[in-house]
């Protein structure tokens, strides 16, 4: 028998799975799915069988599995046909797509322990093995093979390393190292069932504390945990000992749930009647989930329209024939204020999986997924790769979001990932959005997807107003404040009647940069061609993208002149300048400097939805999918902050942020209002967004996109260089998008090579090519360019990246 297995390696070019024996004392134990270790390179990695085959290849050599690795997860045959999609399409290596569709707790590795034996038989010509047995010898003889590497950082260490045990000089052996989440395993206790037990009353006099436990043991079903019974009872564990002793009672291991949420904290579902529009969206959705092909729906209802309502009932109706569901979220923050509604209806049939777990919380939903326990997977992009079995429906709430895009390889868009899981698996998928991604409506309209619409709010409560106030008019006035007059007085109406406020800038920070205006000087990022945002409660300068700080000057480093000034919004310089303008008030902010800390997301909403603040001040964190009633009025004190970037995607984002947040406001029974403030206030996306008019929004958008052949009337691949030398990079582009006009003639369009637009990161200087291909499948134009990568040498590749489908141009 012999298994094509996915390496997990990040050698250059493992785009196909390598084949291995499976010798005879493993042919029972592996199968398609299975983590196995395999030798590779000189050293045993992990790997996912992919295949099994009574025949193998003609080639020269075929290995041996070495193992199969017990408790790890692996993979089942939809996940493992979904990495082979994403591998593809995403022009990524086989394992990158592998690995991201198995939880990094729950992966296993393979160690290297180096032992030294005899250091007089290393070869006195060969400096490289001196060096290693001279690190070994000051490690007491005896160091993982991983951290020699590290610590000498010679090239060739593999070869010496070889050469060291083929002389004895060395010995190395390979471990496994299981994954790092474990099953939570407890005592606990459980009554013995038989007629010589005495009762616990019969016990009570002479032993209370024993009968007492006892009791508590007798009344439940199974066994309990020993720490919960003499807790309850309030006892040490010396009378539970005693029982155990004389035979009333046993211990047992219990396995126990590590739970992301209590069932308790959240309350039941109410009954709710759909609407008419809720009732056509259902039965076209579920034409989908009855016995019949399923299909793809957008689900386009303006905020506040009760779309979950309709996830909901779609995902009830799957579980009623007997389905799982996954519904994705965009943002952590969502999962978090999303779970009520979920847990409210779902119960303990449904399972969170985000980065903000524990690790055993990841592992214990994990296991719960993979089991079929639980039947629903709320989460953000990776759950799309949730192990449910018999998927019948996957949701995209906010499918617009650019958040679904994952930054590093395999650069996969979780809707489009969802898509292809749902066909692999032939489920059904809703797209749910306020404010469609362009291409999704396109689609839509195009009859490639179905379309349903929600046009009016629950209850028809009427949508907010809206009111646009002109920056330039306020400066011209000489009002310098963040808030215009306008947006002071309405939130100042709001706190006077007990009501709330959502304010919005979608930039964290104190001030966006600091200005010398003596010299000019600007504090610039020496890692990357970004300005450093101030950050006044630390009073330091910080990069946004690498991280980077430094403390912020008094005076100008250039030239020593005093005047150096602040300028640009953020959400710190919002929540301090709100608390100043309104003393009374109680101001909370809510972006990624406060919500660090695990279970802050849902502490704060949980403040704000208490009534316990009266203004919550945030990023685009705040800007979906909260439902607070007596949210009254959201300002926008920046609408501009996305509106000029370098992206074809800029008024898109900004028109769908802008309605977003919008909606917000008035969710509750009294009206609401929306004060956005702009230096740009004629522009369409602004202007559409106040009148929540995505139709014309999209026809002007739509005729851009026509005219410079950018998405849905073309696909775009980004191929960037980066380096820490500027002209490698540039060089390396060149050669590369060379070979791409090689490979592709005139049948696709290629700009550039030229700087990207965020020109240096993280302390490497890029450089990009875009390709654009407009013919009908886009798989010719793909699979050339990832032929023209592969003819790079392989330390060019290295340095470059192929983002297919790109969200960003930055």
């Amino acid at each position: 028998m012999h298994a094509g297995v996915i390496v997990d390696a990040d050698a250059p070019g493992l785009s196909q799975p390598y084949t291995y024996r499976v010798p005879d004392e493993l042919s029972g134990a592996v199968f398609v799915g299975a983590c196995v270790a395999v030798p590779f390179g000189g050293r045993d990695l992990v790997g996912y069988v992919v295949e099994l085959s009574e025949t193998a290849p003609e080639i020269a050599e075929i290995k041996d599995i070495s193992a199969v690795i017990p408790d790890a997860c692996g993979l089942n045959p939809p996940l493992i046909h979904l990495a082979c999609w994403m591998s593809d399409y995403y022009l990524a290596p086989l394992a990158h797509s592998a690995r991201a569709a198995v939880p990094e707790v729950m992966s296993a590795t393979v160690s290297s322990a180096v032992r030294l034996l005899d250091p007089s038989k290393a070869a006195s010509n060969s400096r490289n093995q001196r060096k290693i047995v001279e690190l070994l010898g000051s490690l007491g003889g005896s160091a993982d093979a991983d951290t020699l590497r590290r610590r000498l950082r010679i090239d060739g260490f593999s070869p010496a390393l070889r050469q060291l045990r083929s002389r004895g000089a060395v010995e190395v052996t390979r471990a496994l190292e299981l994954p790092k989440a474990r099953p939570l395993i407890v005592r606990g206790l459980e009554a013995i069932d038989d007629e010589g037990i005495p009762e616990p009353d019969d016990i009570a006099r002479r032993a209370p504390k024993q009968a007492a436990i006892l009791r508590e043991l007798s009344d439940s079903d199974a066994p309990v945990r020993q720490s919960e019974v003499i807790a309850r009872v309030g006892s040490s564990t010396s009378p539970a000992r005693a029982l155990v002793r004389k035979g009333f009672a046993r211990k047992v291991d219990m396995r126990l749930r590590r739970k992301p949420f209590e069932s308790a904290d959240f309350a039941e579902a109410k009954e709710l009647t759909p609407t008419v529009e809720q009732a056509e969206a259902l039965k076209m959705i579920g034409a989908g989930i009855e016995p019949g092909p399923p299909g793809t729906t957008l689900l386009f209802g303006i905020t506040g329209s009760g779309k979950t309502e309709v996830y909901l009932r779609s995902i009830e109706k799957v579980l009623e024939r007997g389905g799982t569901c996954i519904s994705l979220v965009p943002e952590i923050s969502l999962t978090t204020h999303l779970m009520d509604a979920y847990v409210s209806r779902f119960g303990d049939r449904i399972a969170i999986l985000h980065s903000r777990l524990s690790t055993g919380e990841r592992h214990d939903e994990w296991r719960r997924i993979e089991s079929g326990e639980a039947k629903v997977v709320l989460g953000p992009r990776s759950a799309v790769f949730a192990p449910v079995g018999n998927l019948g429906l996957v949701v995209v709430d906010e499918e617009h979001e650019p958040s679904y895009k994952q930054e590093n390889s395999p650069r996969y868009n979780a809707r489009s990932a969802a898509e292809e899981r749902a066909r692999i698996e032939g489920a059904s998928v809703v797209l749910g959005s306020a404010t469609p991604a362009i291409e999704t409506y396109h689609r839509a309209l195009a009859g490639g997807i179905n379309l349903t619409t929600l046009e009016k709010r629950i209850d028809d409560r009427p949508l907010p107003e809206v009111e646009i106030i002109d920056l330039r008019e306020e400066f011209e006035a000489g009002r310098r404040s963040i808030f215009s007059g306008r947006l002071s007085e309405a939130i100042a109406d709001r706190l006077s009647k007990r009501e709330q406020v959502i304010l919005f800038v979608n930039r964290r920070g104190f001030a966006s940069l600091i200005l010398c205006r003596t010299c000019g000087y600007t504090a610039q990022c020496s890692n990357c061609a970004v300005s450093m945002t101030l950050h006044a409660q630390t009073r330091l300068l910080r990069c946004h993208h690498c991280n980077a700080s430094r403390p912020a000057p008094t005076e100008c480093p250039s030239c020593g002149g005093p005047h150096v000034r602040q300028f640009g919004v953020g959400t710190e310089r919002v929540e301090i300048e709100a608390k100043s303008a309104f003393p009374g008030a109680n101001v909370i902010r809510m972006d990624s400097d406060t919500v660090t800390r695990k279970g802050a997301h849902a502490r704060l909403l949980g403040e704000f939805g208490r009534g316990e603040a009266d203004i919550l001040v945030g990023t685009q964190m705040v800007a979906k999918g909260l439902d607070f009633p007596n949210v009254t009025l959201v300002g926008v004190v920046s609408a501009d902050t996305s509106l000029h970037l370098p992206d074809f995607r800029a008024a898109e984002r900004t028109f769908q942020l802008l309605t977003q947040v919008g909606g917000r406001a008035g969710r509750g029974d009294i009206p609401g209002e929306v004060v956005i403030q702009s230096f740009s206030p004629e522009h369409y996306a602004i202007q559409a967004a106040a009148r929540r008019d995505y139709r014309s929004f999209y026809d002007e958008e739509i005729e851009f996109r026509r005219e410079l052949g950018y998405p849905p009337f073309a696909r775009l691949i980004n191929a960037v260089s980066s380096d820490p030398v500027d002209g490698y990079a540039q060089s390396r582009i060149e050669e590369f998008a060379h070979r791409v006009r090689l490979h592709l003639g005139d049948s696709a369009e290629i700009l550039g090579p030229s700087p990207a637009p965020l020109s240096k990161l993280k302390g490497l200087y890029r450089w990009h090519v875009l390709i654009k291909d407009r013919s009908a499948d886009g798989d010719g134009v793909r699979h050339a360019v990832a032929e023209a990568h592969a003819e790079m040498p392989a330390a060019s590749r290295a340095g470059l990246i192929l983002d297919v489908d790109p969200q960003s141009m930055l």
